[in-house]
């Protein structure tokens, strides 16, 4: 029996310390929190995720000083080119960017954000972005360490190997295993 079956499905004994399971149910709620906060932020700003996931690709472009082609957000977003023209278009057209002659090569197309997405973007998550560094500032230096490696290890425990996994062997399969190297 699996050390969680004991006590039901994710569901601590209410003890002082957080159990793994209690951690794991918070990580859940967060996610289910983030998830609703961007749905309504997609909608304040009349974006779909795509065009927000652009968005944000773009501001960070810019604040590294950089200017992406279309094929650096086909790449990024791994949607076709087809689509990208469309997404850049729709992004052009609601003003939070414009095309541009790419400084680095002239015959290319960069992709630059307005004034007005760097000022909407901010105006609409500026208040979530600031209570969200005030919970991390609440955090003391060892404890921040503590949530860093957290926080690694689940996205670790998460990410998609590139190598395809074996499926996990059952107990027939084990029980033979073990009965053929008698």
């Amino acid at each position: 029996m699996s050390r969680y079956q004991a006590s039901g499905y994710w569901y601590g004994e209410g003890r002082s310390v957080p159990e793994a399971v209690d951690l794991l149910n918070l990580m859940r709620k967060y996610r289910e929190a983030e998830r609703k906060m961007r749905a309504a932020t997609r909608g304040s700003m009349g974006m779909n995720e795509t065009d927000m996931s652009a968005l944000r690709f773009l501001l960070a472009a810019h604040r590294k000083g950089l200017v992406p082609r279309q094929r650096d957000f086909a790449e990024e977003l791994g949607i076709s080119n087809a689509s990208v023209s469309v997404l850049i278009d729709r992004l052009c057209r609601d003003g939070y960017a414009e095309r541009i002659v790419h400084p680095a090569d002239r015959r290319s197309v960069g992709i630059v954000p307005t004034d007005y997405s760097d000022t909407d973007v901010r105006g609409t998550l500026h208040r979530m972005h600031e209570r969200m560094m005030d919970a991390v500032c609440t955090l003391s230096e060892a404890e921040r360490v503590a949530v860093a490696k957290f926080l690694k290890a689940m996205i670790r425990s998460v990410e998609i190997e590139d190598e395809p996994s074996q499926p996990s062997r059952g107990k027939s399969q084990m029980a033979e295993s073990t009965a053929s190297s008698r």
